[in-house]
């Protein structure tokens, strides 16, 4: 349920923008933070299903073409189901800063940069550069959610 509003809460923040403000990537910092707080399912097949859907229904709703954000929203999953699995549960249970800071730009790093790198050109770049300053904000606080509840001991 968190995933279908963080997602209608992105729709709507790009309605209201008006194309004037890049959105960051809310639906995709939900899967990722669902993945790093279920850690102990290893059961992932939801993430990759959620991402898949979230990124097909973004791609008709905004782009028009289906494949740009659902191939970047895929890709990142299983990078971070990869990586994260790689980390021992004691390591993860410490909170590394870095490596959750790193994995959450990730998530806001490949989607959009899949449209640059396919259509190309300055006005892409722009779009790309924007959305990562805005995307900032939007890491740390979930970062900090995260750290905090790693902290707490509720992981």
């Amino acid at each position: 349920m968190l995933l279908v509003i963080l997602w209608l809460i992105q729709d709507f923040l790009t309605v209201f923008s008006g194309g004037g403000m890049q959105i960051p990537g809310l639906f995709m910092l939900g899967v990722v933070y669902k993945l790093f707080v279920d850690e102990g399912s290893d059961d992932s097949l939801w993430a990759i299903w959620s991402a898949f859907a979230g990124g097909i229904l973004w791609d008709l709703r905004w782009i028009g073409v289906p494949g740009f954000f659902t191939l970047g929203y895929v890709v990142v999953v299983l990078v971070v189901i990869q990586v994260w699995g790689l980390i021992p549960p004691q390591g993860r249970a410490s909170g590394s800063s870095l490596l959750v800071f790193v994995l959450l730009e990730v998530s806001q790093l490949v989607p959009p940069m899949l449209p640059v790198l396919i259509l190309g050109g300055a006005a892409g770049w722009n779009y790309f550069l924007m959305q990562q300053v805005y995307s900032l904000p939007a890491i740390m606080i979930t970062m900090y959610i995260y750290l905090r509840r790693v902290r707490s001991n509720k992981v």
